[in-house]
């Protein structure tokens, strides 16, 4: 697993009303899944080149949760949370192939934040999100099933 810068723009995330932090927005693209996710990193972990620290984890993270089989696949979008502030996420697409030929494919989305894979372990930031990446994607596959197997 690994990942590629394939972009960096100087900028700042606002962290309220009156905090921003100058950050340098990384888009980078996962390997071997190639899926492309933008995340902002603090401008002095970029100059002391501690980039990685940040990164890794997050490639890594999304890598293995394809690699589980939890998702297949994924996309970057940002959103607005519930303060107004923009969120980098990661859509993740959970799919579900019912065995026999006359299954019908099930699909659904669950977007996670970006910063649930970057060492969140024991981070309140994980108990408003409802669970790990890992448990989410679990709910929905569950739920693909279970949609799937109703009225049989």
């Amino acid at each position: 697993m690994g990942y590629r810068v394939e972009t960096q723009v100087r900028s700042v995330q606002v962290l309220g009303p009156t905090q921003v932090i100058p950050v340098q927005q990384i888009g980078i693209r996962t390997s071997p899944s190639a899926v492309y996710v933008e995340y902002p990193v603090p401008l002095p972990l970029w100059d002391g080149s501690d980039a990685p620290e940040v990164l890794a984890p997050l490639a890594d993270g999304i890598e293995g949760v394809i690699a589980q089989g939890l998702c297949v696949g994924g996309s970057y979008v940002q959103d607005y949370d519930k303060n107004g502030l923009l969120v980098d996420y990661f859509d993740a697409l959970v799919e579900y192939v019912p065995p026999g030929a006359h299954g019908i494919e099930q699909s659904t989305t669950v977007l996670i934040p970006c910063a649930a894979f970057i060492g969140l372990q024991g981070d309140p930031f994980l108990v408003r999100l409802g669970g790990s990446p890992q448990s989410l994607l679990t709910k929905a596959y569950d739920k693909l099933v279970a949609a799937a197997n109703a009225g049989g």
